[in-house]
C-alpha cells in the first residue's frame, strides 16, 4: 500500500513540475500570418524571443518577416531574416526595446539597409501583434529611401502563442509516465 502511495504521490509531483515548468519559459515564439499595413501591404513570419529570469524579453533568438508592397504610396516591402538556419542574414541590427514606458508593449527592433521594422506585442505569453496608434507603441515600418514613410499595422492576422521548450516536454512526459507507472501497479 506505501508504495502505491509514494507513487501516486510521485506522479503528482512530476506532473505539478510540469505544469508549473510551462508557465516560466525562457523562450516564446510569435507566428502571425495575413496581418496587414495601413497602406494595404502585407505582413508574415514569426520572431522568437529570449526571456530573462524576471520575464522580460531580453534578445531576438531569430526572426524570419517578410512585408508586402504598399497599396497606396511607394513601400516596396521587405524580408528581415535574422538567424534562422540556411537562411542569409539581412537585418544588420535586431533587439528588443522592453522599456517603453508608459506603453503596454514590448517591442522587437530589426533594422535592414534603408528599412526599419517593429514589431510590438504585450505580455509574457503574446498570441498577437499590439496594433496600438500612431499617438503611442505600436507595430510599424518604416521606410528611409521613400522619403522617410512610415506605415503602421492595420491587422493583427493569424497568431500562435507560446512554444513549449523541450524541457517543458520532458517534465510533462515524465509526469505522465509516473502516472501511468501508479494505475498499472494498482492493476
Amino acid at each position: 500500500m506505501k508504495k502505491y502511495i509514494v507513487c501516486s504521490l510521485l506522479g503528482l509531483a512530476f506532473l505539478g513540475a510540469a505544469l508549473k515548468a510551462s508557465a516560466q519559459y525562457t523562450t516564446n515564439t510569435l507566428n502571425f500570418a495575413g496581418a496587414s499595413w495601413n497602406d494595404g501591404g502585407s505582413l508574415d513570419g514569426y520572431f522568437t524571443i529570449q526571456y530573462d529570469a524576471l520575464g522580460t524579453p531580453a534578445q531576438v533568438l531569430s526572426l524570419d518577416v517578410t512585408t508586402g508592397a504598399g497599396t497606396s504610396d511607394s513601400f516596396i516591402g521587405y524580408n528581415y531574416v535574422y538567424n534562422v538556419s540556411g537562411l542569409d542574414n539581412t537585418v544588420e541590427f535586431a533587439d528588443i526595446n522592453a522599456t517603453q514606458l508608459d506603453f503596454p508593449a514590448n517591442e522587437v527592433v530589426a533594422e535592414a539597409g534603408e528599412s526599419m521594422l517593429f514589431l510590438d506585442w504585450q505580455g509574457s505569453t503574446p498570441t498577437a501583434l499590439y496594433l496600438g496608434n500612431n499617438g503611442s507603441e505600436y507595430s510599424s515600418e518604416s521606410s528611409f529611401s521613400a522619403d522617410y514613410l512610415t506605415r503602421s499595422l492595420n491587422d493583427q492576422g493569424g497568431s500562435v502563442g507560446a512554444v513549449p521548450e523541450p524541457s517543458t516536454l520532458a517534465l510533462a512526459a515524465m509526469g505522465g509516465l509516473g502516472t501511468l507507472l501508479m494505475f498499472r501497479r494498482r492493476k
